[in-house]
């Protein structure tokens, strides 16, 4: 940190350490405040930086190794913002213009003499104010933030219309309403029709006055309960008098006006509020008899009002005593609330769980309890069964076949299954982990790892880090490997830890299987490219020889066959080495692609009809060889004279012909690779449709078209208008 507030740490790296010092001298000459700490070299400045602050960095360009845009970019990852000057003897408008790119604070080429300095000076000077200031900004309305979100009074803020744009945690409790709901609405949405009035006399005054202006409103919540508010109200503008916003703090005094207007209210009044209200409610006094059972204290616990007021308030809540009812009561002041659970007698012996708030008042001058209460047998039963949801939870998280460690926001276990320990050979049981330190098991796992430190380390970099939902794999010394996953959890005391471990060793083995399984189809495929094309264009070349000798139709039946095999390696390679990739996609006019396709297919007497107006995003020459082998497959299956027909579908397209179709018993093996009906089909030409449609994510299906030929469709495609 820097020794006062006024003063200016400056980094200056120059491999020329006799002009860094230099540089250095004149500018705390020129600045008092100036500090100058030199460096030769960008590995050296950046591990300077690790270990001190600083308010500004000073770089050369032209240095070993490291350069000063290399120096830039190191330190943007952990300085975003930090102040970067680049003074360079290289000076060149590439140079300038890659130190802009890169996002360097100032640029600045040096020259000879000693005023240089003074401009560097300057440049610095403007630069570490802008930068504090930037941060001073950044940290009042970070504490502004702080104290709306944090403060224990509701925070509602209108624009200049007096139309709601936020509002706290605390209002939403207040209102029962999320910001989201109340954002735009004016403040009649939470204003009775009572207190339109007086609300409407308190906007005016804010819109041509400023100051702050209080008010107690009648308001009502989303769920249509009416409370009273206490506001304070108050325009903030700027220095030009322009209203910035319009504040209002408030807080629910409805319990107070309550408590004011009991007090005031009279011996009747309460005892008609007992006889109405649909909770059980008696009055005692402070020695716990009862005085004033109402009817349905009466009906609940099967007792007369009578027998009620010959008995003490530990009589009918015989959990209470009273030592402890005393105890209670003693510790109230006028006014005050109590709230207790306790369980109430029934006169035929039973019992039921009950919750009490006791409010102590001044009833026509004497000093009385109103004990206001509610069978809560519902509640009760609803926490048992959560407590049985627990338990089966907690054996289920035993049970997964995945290691688990839940810890808390101080690191201490909150839970851990047999799975995790039997990964890492950890010797205690679930239970006698709980609360133990977790850095310490972590410690103890990372020692059965490859790489113990670096185990430990990230551990603390996940929790430290905002990073979440994270995976990686992890290598146990044992030739093992595992596949760790974190995930941050929100507690009631803070920020928890969830950590799962997989063993993927045999995942790994599987994988490492495919990848030799792979290496050897490319092998493959550069024999059939290279070992079997060659000496199968020798043999082409002489039956064509021969036949021009010799007129045979044992050599055209050799011709075919052989071109047949040009065509089984040409389907085999498209298998074999495309696969399931796809490259670059952009977007592609279909139609004008199926007229491309049809060029270059051989179609004979077919005709084309052509009905598509989409457009599409795909690989575009993957997409080609989709639509060249369906249309292949229409010409070479569909007989002579058949109509080829493309069309638009609500998520994709098809390609559908007049001819003689597929048969029902093939419909589940047309895309099986060397299926054909015909003599001059390879059999591999629709597995490669579904191999393109699949490396797009698409799905293919074949079915009768409407004149009773084949009709393939390809759905799930993606349209350049968005749509999919």
């Amino acid at each position: 940190m820097s020794e006062t507030v006024n003063e200016v740490a400056v980094l200056h790296v120059d491999d020329d350490e006799a002009f860094a010092e230099l540089a250095a001298a004149f500018l705390e000459r020129m600045h008092d405040r100036f500090r100058v700490e030199t460096e030769t070299s960008v590995a050296a400045g950046l591990d300077r930086l690790a270990d001190e602050e600083f308010d500004c960095v000073v770089s050369d360009y032209d240095m070993p190794s490291l350069d000063g845009l290399d120096f830039l970019e190191a330190l943007r990852e952990d300085a975003p913002d930090l102040p970067f000057i680049l003074f360079t003897g290289k000076g060149s408008e590439e140079v300038a213009s890659d130190a802009i790119s890169a996002g360097v604070t100032d640029y600045l080429q040096k020259e000879h003499g000693t005023s240089q300095y003074t401009v560097l000076a300057n440049r610095i000077e403007n630069a570490v104010e802008q930068y504090r200031s930037q941060r001073a900004l950044e940290a009042s309305e970070q504490r502004l933030s702080l104290f709306i979100e944090q403060s224990p009074l509701g925070v509602l803020e209108y624009d200049s219309d007096f139309r709601i744009v936020g509002l706290n945690e605390r209002a939403e409790d207040v209102l029962g309403y999320s910001e989201a709901e109340l954002r735009g609405h004016t403040w009649e949405a939470i204003v009775t029709e009572g207190s339109y009035d007086n609300v409407d006399t308190v906007t005016d005054q804010l819109a041509t006055d400023t100051g702050g202006y209080h008010s107690v409103d009648e308001n009502v919540r989303k769920d249509g309960e009416h409370i009273h508010c206490e506001w304070h109200n108050r325009v903030v503008t700027d220095d030009d008098g322009e209203v910035v916003a319009v504040f209002s703090l408030f807080q629910d005094v409805t319990e107070r006006i309550e408590r004011e207007a009991r007090l005031r209210e009279t011996t009747a009044r309460v005892t008609a509020l007992f006889e109405e209200s649909p909770d059980m409610v008696n009055v005692h006094n402070v020695d716990g008899d009862i005085l004033d059972p109402n009817p349905q204290l009466c009906e609940a616990t099967g007792y007369s009002a009578a027998e009620l007021t010959e008995m003490k308030v530990w009589d009918l809540d015989r959990t209470l005593g009273a030592e402890r009812a005393t105890d209670i009561w003693n510790d109230m002041e006028q006014g005050d609330r109590r709230r207790i659970e306790g369980a109430y007698t029934r006169k035929d012996g039973s019992t039921f769980p009950v919750e009490v708030h006791v409010r102590r008042l001044d009833l026509a001058g004497e000093d009385r309890f109103v004990a206001i209460s509610r069978d809560i047998s519902e509640r009760v039963d609803h926490e048992d069964e959560l407590e049985r949801t627990n338990v089966l939870l907690s054996t289920l998280v035993g049970a997964l076949p995945v290691g688990v460690l839940a810890e808390n926001s101080d690191r201490t276990v909150l839970a851990v299954n047999d799975r995790l320990l039997e990964l890492f050979d950890i010797q205690e049981s679930p239970a006698e982990l709980v609360d133990a330190d977790c850095r310490k098991l972590a410690r103890e796992a990372g020692e059965l790892t490859t790489d113990p430190e670096g185990f430990v380390e990230r551990v603390d970099e996940l929790i430290s880090g905002s990073e979440s939902d994270y995976s990686e794999s992890v290598e146990l010394a044992r030739g093992r490997t595992l596949a760790r996953s974190y995930e941050p959890i929100e507690l009631p005391e803070g920020t928890g830890h969830l950590w799962m471990y997989r063993d993927t060793t045999e995942q790994r083995e599987r994988e490492r299987q495919l990848q030799r399984q792979n290496e050897r189809l490319s092998e493959f495929a550069s024999v059939v490219s290279h070992d079997l094309r060659n000496p199968l264009n020798v043999a082409t070349g002489n039956v064509q020889l021969a036949r021009e000798e010799h007129d045979s139709d044992r050599l055209a039946t050799a011709a075919e066959a052989l071109d047949r095999i040009g065509d089984l390696i040409d389907d085999l390679l498209t298998l074999a080495r495309e696969g399931d990739d796809v490259g670059d996609c952009e977007t592609v006019a279909l139609s004008s692609l199926v007229d491309d396709c049809w060029r270059t297919v051989e179609t004979a007497d077919a005709d084309l009809r052509n009905d598509l107006t989409t457009t599409v995003v795909a690989d575009r020459s993957r997409l080609q060889q989709l639509i060249e082998n369906l249309v292949r497959n229409s010409v070479e299956h569909g007989g002579p004279g058949v109509t080829v027909t493309v069309g638009d579908l609500p998520n994709g397209f098809y390609v559908a012909d007049d001819g003689d179709g597929i048969s029902a018993d093939h419909l589940d093996t047309v895309f099986e690779a060397g299926y054909t009906t015909s003599r001059s089909g390879t059999g591999f030409g629709l597995a490669i449709v579904k191999q393109v449609a699949e490396a797009h994510g698409w799905e293919v299906r074949v079915t009768e078209s409407a004149e009773g030929g084949t009709r393939f469709e390809i759905t799930g495609v993606d349209f350049a208008d968005g749509r999919a």
